[in-house]
């Protein structure tokens, strides 16, 4: 029977040679591989399916005259230089403090997720007794743009990135004639990440018994 393409009075057409099915070239596989998301993305989406919670945001220059003010003596914000020195000062010592306040056994499970944690699958089993120490973790690697709890304890050669990125959302003239209040913004926004990292990692022990050791599921 003639194909839907020939007229009704069309003789049917010698039947051709089979033709070879296309195969995908190199470049296609290249175009391809580059538009699917690697295992990590993938990970992360899992991950943001089991947690669904909000994320805290940001309140902007807008709202900053109500947020209170951070306690303790912290590197004068003269210009905008010293904007990302004061921060740094202020995470620098709120990560002290909070890795003290973990129990002996929360900061001896730290360092043991420092040699157990796979880089590739950063997935661990834990209990309800862990959720501080890992809540801890979480809140540094985000700020400090680690990808693994080893990376906490090696000296730091640059400004924490997870902090680089919160401060370029201001404008350049804010940082120089808002300094001070961009301080303190910072000082409130990092106890609502704190929080919601506590929050994230109750979640995931309850509905899964496992952390997942993703920075990307903290703030964005």
């Amino acid at each position: 029977m003639p194909g839907w393409f020939q007229g009704a009075h069309e003789a049917p057409s010698k039947p051709s040679k089979p033709r070879r099915s296309r195969t995908m070239g190199p470049q296609c596989e290249k175009t391809s591989a580059a538009n699917s998301p690697d295992e990590r993305t993938m990970l992360i989406a899992r991950w943001r399916r089991i947690t669904r919670l909000p994320l805290p945001t940001a309140t902007g220059i807008a709202s900053l005259a109500h947020v209170p003010k951070p306690t303790g003596h912290g590197p004068n914000l003269g210009d905008a230089a010293n904007l990302l020195a004061a921060c740094e000062w202020l995470l620098r010592r709120r990560l002290r403090q909070d890795w003290a306040l973990l129990p002996g056994t929360g900061r001896a499970q730290v360092l043991t997720w420092v040699s157990q944690v796979k880089r590739d699958a950063p997935v661990v089993k834990a209990t309800a007794s862990a959720a501080d120490a890992a809540a801890w973790t979480l809140f540094a690697m985000y700020w400090c743009g680690v990808c693994h709890p080893a990376g906490l304890f090696n000296k730091s050669l640059h400004p924490p990135t997870g902090l680089v990125r919160w401060i370029s959302q201001f404008h350049v003239d804010q940082h120089a004639g808002q300094g001070r209040e961009i301080q303190e913004e910072f000082a409130h926004h990092m106890s609502s990440a704190r929080a919601h990292c506590d929050a994230l990692v109750r979640t995931m022990l309850k509905r899964t018994g496992r952390v997942a050791f993703l920075r990307e599921l903290c703030v964005q």
